[in-house]
């Protein structure tokens, strides 16, 4: 390349893929290049990148520009991730613009694929500005084009596959380039490679071959010769570099491009030059420098050759900068193409919605039939103005004309066989060829399982984009906008108004006509599963552009006609049914249709058949369909009929007035004429065909129905013979039922038309009549019996999967491996097993017990592998057994239901993790326990496995406190943040629903669905309620605004006209939620805030709880109190709930009990509820009114027997703050639970009540921790009042908790010989306890005014000291139990912690006034003034064991060591916790310091390096406020807020440690020095997002250090250790089970 002058150069656009890259990582891109000439390697630039998806980035510009007195030869990239090098080099030759491939990768997809690179010259340059214009373009369209990894695999493998093409053909010149080698070894590389790309040139230019063979020849001659002068020498060297760029260019072109049209120029040069050479060289070998006149022409042909080399060169630049830029507009619109596809792909879509537009069959009107309504429909179409006549109405001369001027919604309806699906078709066909935009998408019944509701409007929208540009990239925008399209809702209504209504309103649309038809709405589904897209459909826009017009097609159904005639009639829609068209013009239709179908040899049908035929179809032109279809039908196998004999068999058929019965009496004469001769036995085998054909769930290819029926049809015989005898059978009603006469066995078997199954179902020929329940129980058979005894069963790994680190979607080939392994008929038995079972009436025993043997054994492991590959939940599918809870299969079923809820995230992830990650967490007592036993080899749970079902069912995560809930009927779960937002989940599958909803800046308080699940009620902070349109996840009208302060609760009428809402401002005001306004005055009669609403359930009834202490009733239809205030509770009333049978009424309160009313005499009903530590802040009764639930500040959550009014077990401690709301699902299974630690959880009820009793513990925080000096026991104070006594070596309680004081627990001390225990409380006392009876020892001691929060023994057992919140210390001796002295003042605010120096001489206090004091115990007087340095207060002192050191802990989050002697710091303060220090301890030895926290963790520090030492002790769920060390200094004990006592080993290093996860609220898991699990997910993976396992969300907080050894006040579960020394995985995952 010529070197330019003062140039610079800019990389504009670089495209990097790999399957490494992982999304939203950062990687750091370093570019350098090395200049002409020169060795060094210099650094221009290091950019980092974040990943927007997996697979690839692409960044430009780089901004990088520098000006070179020379350009760069290459170009070097380096992508890196954090220190890692993931691709040690790219060199990429400096061309103008290049787009070249990475040869020097691993694999074919990893590499960079493009750069575009500009040089940009200063003004004087001579390159003309076409040329730099041609470059920036070039640039642009690159740094344009959006590169996805599809697009990478496949021009990676295009541009590999010609140079493997090359490769491959060069054999023949090895031996050459070992002879050139020799003699020019500085040359050979460039033209070894020419040399190999000789085989692809010769295919366009013959001369190639004989240019490599004249090589050939000169070269091995010039080898003999050792001596070419200079000229010769730079000709060669000027050829090497023309054959360097020759190579390259070719490689990387096509053979139509620039390039190759240089190439045979360049060819015969080279072909000259090698003669020249020959000739030199011999002529040197005979003459050697004898003959200068020689030598002076061989250097003027030199000479020449090598001006020719260099021109051709330049030449050859030019092509290849023109052939880029042309390769690169390509590759935009390939990949443009690609990311088209790939955005679209996350929409649902029906690829067979419109296949009778293209399927070759003609379902078309004939021509010359229904011309009027065609005619019409087409003009109105595309905006005409359209009158259609109609059959005059009864007794009126006036003509009756439709007027569609107005109309955009057109609704055709007609009963089957009246022709609307032609129509539409038709309609639809003329539409495209007249280019006008049209989507068409046709109903199946038995396609109902592809062609539904959940799909329609996607479908719809993604047709209308492939046919207008401007449509598609609307649609792009909306779609790659929509950031939850893997939790979307198949909701029509949410998919109208998210996809399509906008394309349709957009500005575009008012300037192009769009037609949409839907046709045969009613095979939709069932009025249940139409119910829905009726609405949707009723609801379309008055205000839809006049371009726009919509076609329905549907039988007149009951709900169809409801929902088109309750919408007001509006001018925009109208519905013209088939029976008011013109009855003559309908008969002429048909006449001629028939005279179409049947004329001519060999039927030749008389004039007065065709007219017999015409008045038997009753205006039906299915009937006429149906009869021409069978009178021509030469595909039945039946051919030995003549058409006459099959058109007589027609006209014989009974006539009727009634349509749809001269229909079945067509039906009926066609299958006699079939099959009116069969025996008994073959009409029983008919039935079961047809039987299947009708039950089915979806369409059934014959193969697959053969499958099915394998054993019911070895029953008639020769199961192969029988095979051939139902084919048989299928083939002669080809002409009712499509697909029969296919000679491809897998082709689905369709009715013509939906009016043949209800033939088949609701005829009174009975010869041809199947009863579809007994065909259900009959399926259900068979399915069990294809996937547990068939030719192609259920098995282990059934697709052979070959590792368990990638997850399906991952998996090469996957609907190839699916077809292959599984097939259709084992496919569907999987899918639809549990669908017969759910609509059969009765099954025998022998299907149940298969039943319990699939949903018991491996099989049902099986089963769930094949539900994960296809993307089936198996939960859905579960859910249709449990409706028969007294059924012999109910405990199977609930086991297997509570495997698919609890590990559907593995299941439905990775089919190797559901024998690999959830079965070993299978619980003990689950009947699903023995799989433990056949799969082995995977992870162990040493300790903390649950033996039932855990009670956690979900956690749910968001950015900050949850501070209100609602479930809805429907499973959605509303949960309301303190920063305004709304966030939506489906409470069964944990998954997030559409986006946020904004109610505004301020925190939402309060959450209420309407009783019927479409509207959610927010009330927020901001004084303000908004309601929610739940489908659509938009806001209904405007706020309402009524209340001057904090809304605090709101609540639906049971009928869901009245929404009511309290707030602050001390009212509580009714709403109309019709039209959004309010009803009458607000209620007043509380003296404080009203804190919470609720209605009865008649809804006559509105009670109120206040911030006042007491409940009101009201009447809501007189808006007037009923009686006078409940009164009974001494704090402010935070939630009231009413039973669901309206019976009773309960409360929760500020005074931490929850109480019951009787609601007709409004008096209490026994005593309050205890059991909460501190504030009752949300109740809820279950939808049965047997269990209550309560939620409080104490972090915990409560159930109630309502009956007896006693707790149900233990509180639920899973939270790890306070509990603001909980809820129960509509239908009791789940408990739903949100808190200020900013989660959500769901508990599985069921799991709840049958749990019982857990290990005995605190029931409030655990203030305070100490152990005896033999190390045997351990010690806690509580706030619930008491002191614990815990056995070390069994851990387990020693005896019932020590009570006695009536306030909370702040410390607790054992006296030096291990006999006598001392508390100190809130009660202003100190209690002294006899450690061997556990009973108190006299009287408390009382000297203190206030809270004692310190208590210590000094060494020698003589002198108790207790510190005060009365700003004092009090010495106490011990032998008489007296007051020692005066208390030792000078502290100014509550000393919280004392501590005896180990020789007993000094006392050290630490105070709130954020000072530590020393003094002297002899004179009982202060050594020195205070010591100072902490800004916050001092919560803990500590003396190391040779009385030297003193350790502090504050709330200013540092520890400081301090200098006894001299009173000063050693050193800075220890700085490493995010919160308040609560606890110091110093180890027996003096090595080690502990401190905890409020934030939650134990840190252990080198007291002589002053360094924090390995990562903090993690695992507590809220402030550690004690921490001590065991006599031995190996175990150390720590007390937390989470109610529990935790003993560490802190001799053992971590092997897994909690770490947090920068700018995230989330922690990870560590474990080891490889593998990380995400608290969030539950998922441990590997460096390289490799799946390992996957953790259960009841684990997930309890799998913490090694070195946690138990946890006192829990049950033992909390306590999780893995072993992963024996679980295989990756390539080796197979082996953990053995069929």
């Amino acid at each position: 390349m010529d070197p330019v002058s003062s140039a610079s150069f800019e990389i504009r656009h670089v495209l990097y893929t790999s399957n490494k890259i992982k999304k939203s990582r950062s990687y750091r891109v370093c570019v350098e290049w090395s200049p002409p000439d020169v060795d060094t390697v210099s650094t221009v630039t290091t950019h980092k990148i974040k990943a927007p998806i997996s697979g690839s980035i692409e960044w430009g510009p780089l901004s990088i520009k520098r000006d070179f007195t020379l350009l760069p030869q290459t170009i070097m990239i380096t992508i890196q991730e954090r220190a890692l090098h993931i691709l040690p080099w790219s060199p990429l030759s400096f061309h103008k613009v290049s787009c070249l491939a990475d040869q020097h990768l691993e694999d074919q997809i990893d590499g960079i694929l493009g750069v575009a690179m500009v040089v940009t010259q200063p003004e004087a340059a001579s390159e003309p500005d076409t040329m730099m214009g041609l470059h920036q373009e070039a640039s642009a369209a690159m740094g344009e084009a959006q590169k996805t990894l599809v697009a990478l695999q496949e021009h990676s493998t295009q541009v590999y596959g010609i140079i493997d093409s090359t490769v491959s053909q060069s054999n023949n010149l090895t031996q050459f380039t070992t002879d050139f080698g020799a003699a020019f070894p500085g040359t050979i590389s460039a033209v070894e490679g020419f040399l190999k790309i000789g085989g692809l040139l010769a295919e366009v230019h013959p001369i190639a071959k004989v240019v490599v063979d004249v090589l050939n020849g000169a070269y091995t001659i010039v080898k003999a010769n050792a001596l070419v002068d200079e000229k010769m020498g730079a000709m060669l060297s000027s050829m090497n570099e023309l054959c360097t760029l020759t190579t390259q260019y070719v490689s990387s072109q096509k053979q139509e491009h620039l390039v190759y049209q240089k190439v045979e120029t360049i060819l015969l040069n080279i072909q000259q030059a090698a003669t020249l050479v020959r000739a030199y060289a011999e002529h040197k070998k005979k003459s050697g420098l004898k003959c200068p006149t020689y030598f002076t022409s061989f250097q003027q042909d030199a000479e020449r050759l090598l001006q020719t080399f260099s021109e051709l060169s330049s030449q050859l630049n030019a092509a290849s900068v023109a052939d880029a830029f042309v390769n690169i507009q390509v590759i935009k619109k390939d990949v443009e193409h690609l990311v088209k596809d790939s955005v679209f792909s996350a929409l649902p879509y029906a690829a067979d919605a419109a296949i009778a537009l293209h399927d070759g069959s003609d379902k078309t009107c004939l021509p010359g039939t229904r011309t009027a309504i065609l005619d019409g429909l087409q003009a109105w179409a595309v905006g005409g103005s359209v009158s259609v006549a109609l059959n005059p109405l009864p007794n009126s001369s006036v003509p009756n004309i439709l007027t569609l001027t107005d109309t955009s919604v057109l609704w055709l309806m007609g009963v089957a066989g009246s022709g609307k699906s032609s129509i539409a078709v038709s309609l639809a066909k003329y539409l495209h060829s007249a280019s006008v935009c049209t989507a068409y998408y046709r109903f199946e019944a038995p396609k109902q399982h592809d062609l539904n509701p959940s799909n329609l409007f996607t479908t719809i929208a993604l047709q209308l984009a492939a046919q207008n540009a401007t449509l598609e990239a609307q649609l792009l925008q909306f779609v790659r906008s929509a950031k939850d399209l893997q939790q979307r809702s198949e909701d029509p209504t949410e998919q109208l108004e998210r996809f399509l209504l906008p394309l349709l309103k957009g500005d575009s649309t008012t300037l192009i006509p769009i037609v949409i038809i839907i046709d045969a709405l009613d095979e939709s589904g069932g009025v249940s599963r139409r119910k829905q897209l009726l609405k949707a459909l009723a609801s379309l826009p008055s205000h839809l552009p006049s371009t726009v017009h919509i076609l329905i097609t549907a039988q007149p159904e009951l709900d169809i006609l409801d929902i088109i005639h309750t919408v007001p009639q509006l001018p925009h829609m109208s519905e013209l049914f088939m029976d008011t068209l013109p009855d003559q013009s309908t008969k002429n239709d048909i006449h001629q249709y028939i005279k179409h179908m049947l004329e001519g040899p060999p039927l030749n049908p008389s004039s007065e058949q065709l007219e017999m035929l015409s008045n038997k179809a009753q205006l039906s032109f299915q009937w006429a369909s149906t009869a021409c279809l069978y009178i021509v039908d030469q595909e039945d196998g039946n051919q030995a009929v003549h058409p006459s004999k099959r058109l007589k068999n027609v006209l014989s058929s009974s006539s009727t007035a009634d349509s749809q019965v001269a229909l079945y009496n067509l039906y009926s004469t066609l299958m006699d004429a079939q099959f009116g001769h069969s025996r008994s036995e073959d009409l029983k085998l008919l039935r079961l065909l047809l039987g299947v054909l009708v039950a089915a769930r979806k369409p059934l290819s014959l193969a697959a129905i053969t499958q099915l029926l394998h054993t019911q049809l070895s029953q008639y015989g020769d199961i192969n013979e029988v095979k051939v005898e139902a084919a048989r059978d299928l083939c002669l009603m080809s002409s009712v039922i499509a697909g029969t006469s296919s000679k491809n066995p897998y082709s689905p078997l369709l009715p013509l038309h939906t009016s043949f199954f209800d033939f088949i179902q609701y005829s009174a020929n009975s010869k041809y009549c199947v009863d579809v329940s007994v065909t259900h129980r009959l399926l259900t058979e068979s399915c069990l019996a294809v996937m547990q005894a068939g030719e192609k069963k259920l098995k282990f790994n059934i697709c052979q999967l070959t590792t368990s680190f990638i997850p399906n979607s991952s998996i090469p080939g996957l609907p190839a491996l699916i077809q292959e392994r599984i097939g259709e008929g084992l496919l569907y038995a999987c899918q639809f097993w549990t669908s017969h079972f759910s609509a059969a009436p009765s099954v025998s025993m022998s299907t149940l017990e298969a039943v319990k043997l699939l949903l018991s054994t491996s099989q049902f492991l099986y089963w769930l592998e094949v539900m994960s590959l296809t993307g089936t939940p198996p939960l859905q599918s579960l859910s249709l057994l449990s409706a028969q809870p007294e059924s012999p299969i109910s405990s199977h079923t609930a086991e297997a239901l509570h495997f698919t809820s609890y590990y559907a995230s593995p299941i439905a992830l990775s089919v190797p993790h559901i024998y690999l990650s959830a079965v070993p967490f299978i619980p003990a007592s689950s009947l699903l326990h023995m799989l433990s036993d056949d799969v082995m080899k995977t992870v162990s749970i040493l300790s903390g496995h649950t033996e039932r079902w855990p009670t956690l069912r979900h956690v749910l995560e968001s950015n900050t406190s949850v501070h209100s809930m609602a479930v809805s009927k429907y499973h959605v779960l509303a949960a309301g943040l303190d920063n305004g937002v709304v966030l939506l989940w489906n409470s069964q599958t944990g998954q997030q629903y559409g986006q946020q909803l904004i109610h505004g800046e301020a925190g939402v308080g309060s959450l209420a669905f309407s009783p019927d699940g479409t509207v959610l009620a927010s009330g927020s902070w901001d004084d303000t309620i908004q309601l929610w349109d739940v489908r659509s996840l938009k806001a209904k009208g405007d706020p309402l605004r009524g209340h001057t302060d904090w809304v605090q609760s709101v609540a639906f009428s049971p009928n869901g006209a009245i929404l009511a809402s309290c707030s602050n401002d001390q009212t509580i005001q009714l709403w109309d939620v019709e039209s959004q306004t309010l009803k009458g005055d607000p209620l007043k009669g509380h003296s404080g805030s009203v804190l919470t609403v609720t209605f009865s359930p008649d809804g006559s009834v509105l009670a109120s709880g206040s911030d006042d202490h007491t409940i009101q009733l009201w009447d809501v239809h007189s808006h007037t109190a009923k009686g006078d205030p409940l009164k009974g509770h001494s704090g402010p009333v935070y939630s009231v709930a009413f039973s669901p049978d309206g019976l009773t009424l309960a409360s929760g309160s500020g005074d931490e009990s929850i109480q019951l009313w009787d609601v007709e005499c409004q008096l209490a009903k026994g005593d309050s509820l205890k059991g909460h530590s501190h504030a009752v802040l949300s109740i809820a009764f279950s939808p049965d009114s047997a269990i209550l639930a309560s939620g409080s500040t104490d972090q915990t959550i409560q159930l109630w027997d309502v009956q007896s009014q006693i707790a149900m077990g233990d509180p639920v401690r899973s939270h790890r703050d306070s509990v603001f709301s909980v809820a129960f699902s509509s239908d009791g299974e789940l408990l739903a639970s949100g808190s200020h630690d900013k989660t959500i959880q769901l508990q599985d009820v069921h799991s709840y009540r049958a749990k019982g009793d857990i290990a005995r513990g605190h029931k409030s925080f655990v203030q305070s921790v100490a152990f005896s000096p033999d190390g045997t026991v351990c010690a806690s104070g509580s706030w619930d009042h008491t002191t614990q006594l815990w056995d070390v070596q069994s851990q387990t309680a020693k005896g019932d908790p020590l009570s006695g004081h009536s306030e909370f627990v702040w410390s607790v001390a054992f006296s030096p010989n291990g006999e006598v225990l001392a508390s100190g409380a809130g009660d202003e006392t100190i209690q002294l306890w006899d450690v061997g009876s556990h009973m108190a020892k006299g009287e408390s001691l009382r000297s203190h005014s206030d809270t004692v929060f310190s208590v210590a023994f000094s060494p020698d057992g003589a002198i108790l000291a207790s510190g005060s919140s009365h700003e004092s210390i009090q010495l106490w001796d011990v032998e008489s139990w007296t007051v020692k002295g005066d208390p030792l003042r000078g502290h100014s605010d509550s000393v919280v912690s004392v501590a005896f120096s180990p020789d007993g001489a000094t006392l050290a206090s630490g105070s709130w006034d954020q000072t530590i004091w020393l003094w002297d115990m002899h004179s009982q007087t202060a050594k020195g003034g205070p010591l100072k340095g902490h800004i916050g207060p001092v919560y803990s002192v500590a003396f190391s064991p040779n009385g030297e050191v003193l350790a502090s802990g504050s709330g200013d989050q540092t520890i400081q060591l301090w200098d006894v002697k001299s009173q000063t710091p050693k050193g800075d303060p220890l700085r490493g916790h995010s919160e308040s220090v609560w606890s110091v301890a110093i180890s027996p030895d003096g090595s080690l310091l502990a401190s905890g926290s409020d934030d939650q963790t134990i840190q252990l520090w080198d007291v002589q390096s002053q360094i924090a030492k390995a990562d903090p002790l993690r695992g507590h769920t809220g402030t550690v406020f004690s921490v001590a060390f065991s006599p031995k200094g190996a175990v150390l004990a720590s007390g937390s807020r989470d109610r529990t006592v935790r003993l560490w080993d802190v001799t053992s290093s971590a092997l897994c440690a909690v770490v947090p996860v920068p700018d995230s609220p989330t922690l990870k898991l560590k474990l080891g020095p490889a593998w990380c699990m995400d608290l969030h997910d539950g998922w441990i993976k590997g460096p390289n997002d490799e799946l390992i396992l996957w953790v259960p969300p009841s684990y997930r907080h309890h799998l913490y250090d090694e070195r946690l050894i138990n946890i006192f006040g829990q049950e033992s579960r909390s306590r999780v250790r893995l072993n992963f020394e024996h679980m295989v995985m990756g390539e080796n995952w197979a082996s953990c089970h053995t069929p």
